[in-house]
C-alpha cells in the first residue's frame, strides 16, 4: 500500500495521471492522507527547505516542494507502517535517501499496479506517455522498455 499527502494529488493531474491514480486510490492500492498535524506540517515545511536548497534542486522555492516534504513526513508515522515513499523529483529522492528512506517513483507504482493486474502493458505505456506529453521527464526508450519487461513478464 502507498501513502501519500493530499497535497501531491495536483501534480498527478498535472502530468495527466490522475485517472490512473483515482484507479489506484479506489483499487486500495494507494491512501490519500488528509491529516497532517501541526507539528508535522511544521518539520515539512522544514524539509521543502531544505529539498530547495539541495544542488540537483532546480526549483529553489520551498513552497514548491511542501507536497514532496509532507510525503517524507508521513514515512515517520509508526501507526502507517510504511516501507516506500512515492516520489519522482530528484531533490526530494535525495533527501529522502539521506534519511534512509526507501523510494519508489510513478512508473513504479504503475508497474507494481499492472502486476497486480490492474493496468495493461499497454496501459503502463499510455500513461508513461502522458506524462511524457505533459512534461514529465521520461525517455521514449525508459517507456518502451518497461513495455517490454511488462508483456515479457
Amino acid at each position: 500500500m502507498i501513502h501519500i499527502p493530499a497535497s501531491e494529488l495536483p501534480e498527478y493531474k498535472k502530468h495527466g495521471a490522475e485517472q490512473e491514480i483515482q484507479m489506484l486510490i479506489e483499487a486500495g492500492f494507494i491512501v490519500v492522507h488528509h491529516d497532517l498535524t501541526a507539528s508535522e506540517k511544521e518539520a515539512a515545511r522544514a524539509l521543502a527547505e531544505e529539498i530547495s536548497k539541495s544542488s540537483v534542486s532546480k526549483d529553489k522555492e520551498p513552497s514548491h516542494h511542501y507536497p514532496e516534504a509532507e510525503a517524507i513526513i508521513l514515512m515517520a508515522r509508526a501507526d502507517l507502517e510504511a516501507v516506500e515513499l512515492l516520489v519522482d523529483e530528484l531533490a526530494a529522492r535525495e533527501v529522502a535517501q539521506r534519511m534512509g528512506i526507501a523510494i519508489v517513483g510513478f512508473p513504479g507504482i504503475l508497474i507494481r499496479a499492472c502486476w497486480q493486474g490492474l493496468l495493461t502493458p499497454g496501459g503502463v505505456r499510455d500513461a508513461l506517455q502522458e506524462c511524457q506529453r505533459q512534461g514529465t521527464h521520461y525517455s521514449t526508450r525508459f517507456i518502451q522498455q518497461i513495455y517490454e519487461h511488462l508483456r515479457r513478464s
